[in-house]
């Protein structure tokens, strides 16, 4: 029988209301598929599902091409997503490219790095935000086939690894493979939505296994403090 993990996220005795929107459950054995321009709210999305995660007693890596260990617990707790208590536990593996990687490595060797690093799909999610950003001058035609494989194993041994990308990153080709072997593919825009000028929309193009209903599309926000709310007013009074 299939296992699933909960996205529910409830602080001071209430639930934040993405669950719900988002079918309320991943399955393991997901690759999901996060895609949008810069700015778009990759990372935020990113933030949100890491920490419920954490919260509900499953254990996270996460690699980010924008964050430092300080900067990511400074901005997680900014939007009152503080992970670090998971990190000092050892619940959370951190790792950012800005600083483990980049100057030590060329950049053309970080596909060897992603898929030869054991440690990093040892829990029970990992995140890679941005898979596009990591991999632009490393990945191509030619040892993509290497890549799917590889997470076509993790998702065979009920693994879940969420990726983002920013499809102007890299080829068109390579971005509708994800997009095409993924098993949950979101689409982040912003838009301009009267009443409430500029937002966030999260699209759900495909979501595999679902076992409860999901919205096709979700408005948010960000609030300090708070993090990623939901918009249900299209028109300002």
């Amino acid at each position: 029988m299939r296992n699933y993990k909960s996205l529910v996220l409830e602080r001071r005795g209430e639930k934040d209301g993405f669950d719900q929107r988002f079918g309320r459950e991943i399955p393991d054995g997901s690759i999901m598929f996060i895609e949008g321009g810069a700015g778009a709210g990759k990372s935020i999305l990113c933030q949100r599902l890491c920490y419920s995660f954490l919260k509900n007693g499953y254990t996270c890596s996460y690699v980010s091409t924008q964050f430092t260990v300080k900067s990511f617990l400074r901005q997680t707790a900014s939007v009152g997503y503080d992970m670090k208590r998971y990190l000092m536990k050892g619940k959370l593996l951190f790792i950012s490219t800005e600083v483990t990687l980049a100057e030590t490595l060329p950049k053309e060797t970080f596909f060897k790095g992603l898929i030869t690093c054991k440690k990093l799909f040892e829990p029970d999610i990992t995140f890679i935000d941005s898979l596009s950003t990591l991999l632009k001058d490393s990945l191509n035609k030619d040892n993509l086939v290497e890549l799917t494989s590889f997470l076509n194993r993790l998702r065979g041994c009920g693994k879940i690894v969420i990726l983002t990308a920013n499809p102007e990153e890299w080829d068109g080709e390579i971005h509708r493979t994800f997009q095409t072997m993924a098993d949950i593919h979101f689409v982040i825009k912003r838009e301009s939505k009267p009443g409430l000028g500029i937002v966030h929309n999260i699209y759900i193009e495909k979501f595999n296994g679902a076992r409860y209903k999901y919205e096709p599309v979700t408005t948010f926000s960000v609030r300090p403090g708070y993090g990623l709310t939901l918009e249900t007013s299209s028109v300002a009074f």
